[in-house]
């Protein structure tokens, strides 16, 4: 099974290691994840973030190979990394990402900026001409509207729609777009019946957003281990249907 909405790296107070994530994951029957780091939120100087995050995404891939379970990275796009000086083609060149993730929330995407405008629009670009999917988190604030121009300007590229809200918006933007497909991170019943009911069950994607799943539910105040992540896991109905 693959599971297209996984996370490491600080969250809060905790930080969640690569292998503890993928090793619980493994045991919960996932070969197969994309993840990004959310370290990628936390306010230092852009190119100290950057570096630490490439080191964290490598660590993590090797983690995986070490494990058994087939890995894809997403870069997670800060926009004063890139306004620090740090291309995109250097970020997608220095590891070996699958793709991207975009929150506009975290990161204040506003698109009145000329500057945010132009990185999305390098991003989408980017993503169509070297096959890599864009995975962007999604909510009543942050619609998935928000990004139709380019995912209306570049057909090519394959768009993942993060939470599915809100639900109307994601419908009209999956009856819209054959490029965009959306995910079950953090969505209910309601969500991925209204999804189906409109003929687009081949459209979702299995997301866990774990282990934000676990923060939530646990408010961990310090790094959880492996042994409680992958319990976390086994006590909950843990399928893609």
């Amino acid at each position: 099974m693959t599971d297209y909405h996984v996370h490491i790296g600080q969250f809060d107070k905790a930080y969640y290691f690569a292998d503890r994530v993928f090793s619980a994951l493994k045991a919960s029957g996932v070969d197969e994840v994309y993840f990004s780091s959310t370290t990628s939120c936390l306010y230092c100087p852009p190119k100290d973030l950057y570096e630490g995050v490439r080191g964290e995404v490598k660590d993590a891939l090797s983690a995986a190979t070490e494990i058994g379970i087939k890995a894809h990275a997403l870069y997670w796009v800060v926009p004063d990394v890139r306004f620090s000086g740090i291309s995109t083609e250097q970020a997608m060149g220095e590891i070996a990402y699958d793709g991207f993730k975009i929150h506009p929330r975290a990161q204040k995407w506003n698109f009145g900026d000329e500057r945010i405008y132009s990185l999305a629009e390098e991003v989408f670009l980017y993503a169509e001409k070297h096959d890599k999917m864009i995975l962007i988190h999604c909510d009543e604030d942050y619609p998935p509207t928000l990004f139709e121009p380019f995912i209306k300007a570049h057909p090519a590229s394959l768009v993942q729609m993060a939470h599915c809200r809100p639900i109307c918006e994601t419908l009209y933007m999956i009856k819209t777009y054959p490029n965009v497909f959306a995910d079950t991170a953090m969505a209910d019943r309601a969500t991925i019946s209204a999804l189906r009911g409109g003929g687009f069950s081949e459209r979702i994607r299995f997301g866990s957003d774990f282990p934000i799943t676990h923060w939530r539910q646990a408010n961990p105040q310090s790094d959880p281990t492996g042994r409680e992540l992958r319990e976390f896991l086994r006590k909950r109905v843990f399928c893609a249907r």
